[in-house]
């Protein structure tokens, strides 16, 4: 390889290390024991409703790239269910039907819908529900899927649960809607969730700074020749750990 194909190999490769993304997709709840009831089990016969959780936005900004169901089996759902999310003040931000069966992605206990990336701001509070439709009285082995109600919760960086949420139910079907009530449980309905991007709480240079010093060393090297390269390896070294 000659020495200037070299150079540009390698000016390319540090580009390329810079540039890299360190976000991760996490859930913003994880719920991995506790009590699950049937919707018949929560609420009256024949009976529909939309039920969730609040939460609050820590210092940094999210972004939301899911929406999704608890699949308590990770067999698949009884029934369809739209899942949303809100503004506090009842804005609805995006919307999603997890499909029944195993028709969305499943993660952990929660199946999933991409959405467009919805950034979710520092500060604010957000409502997430999920809508449950009708069952019968003697509902035998078609109850309704299960939420999680009680048990030990662990939320993502940056969310903070706030509070239960529904909205009044009514007799017979309806539809999804804005949870604007407190349903007063000390936990909450475990039933939607969402995915999120988090960005890497490591502060690193901007990646315009990087590749400026990458470059920086690479010719410095090049112009030294080769009894320098050692030297160059360890500039590139020093760059890569100070990084990580």
């Amino acid at each position: 390889m000659s020495r200037t194909n070299f150079w540009s190999g390698v000016v390319l490769a540090l580009f390329i290390g810079v540039g890299a993304s360190s976000a991760a997709s996490v859930a913003a709840v994880d719920t991995p024991n506790g009590s699950l009831f049937a919707w018949r089990d929560i609420i009256g016969a024949n009976q529909s409703a939309t039920i969730g959780w609040s939460f609050q936005v820590g210092a940094q900004d999210l972004q939301l790239t899911a929406l999704g169901a608890f699949d308590d089996a990770g067999d698949g759902l009884e029934d369809a269910h739209p899942v949303g999310i809100w503004t506090s003040g009842g804005v609805l931000l995006k919307q999603v039907t997890v499909p029944s069966g195993t028709g969305g992605t499943l993660v952990g206990s929660y199946r999933y819908l991409s959405v467009s990336p919805v950034t979710l701001t520092a500060g604010q509070t957000y409502m997430l529900g999920e809508y449950f439709a009708p069952v019968v009285d003697r509902c035998g082995t078609a109850c309704g899927d299960a939420s999680g109600v009680f048990g030990s919760q662990t939320f993502a960086p940056g969310v903070t649960f706030v509070q239960s949420r529904q909205n009044r139910a009514i007799i017979g079907p309806g539809s999804l809607a804005f949870p604007n009530l407190d349903a007063e449980i000390a936990q909450s309905f475990f039933g939607p969730n969402f995915l999120m991007t988090t960005a890497d709480p490591i502060s690193s240079p901007e990646p315009a700074s990087w590749g400026l010093a990458a470059v920086g060393v690479v010719a410095l090297a090049a112009s030294r020749g080769r009894k320098n390269m050692l030297s160059f390896h360890r500039e590139v070294l020093r760059c890569v750990s100070f990084r990580s």
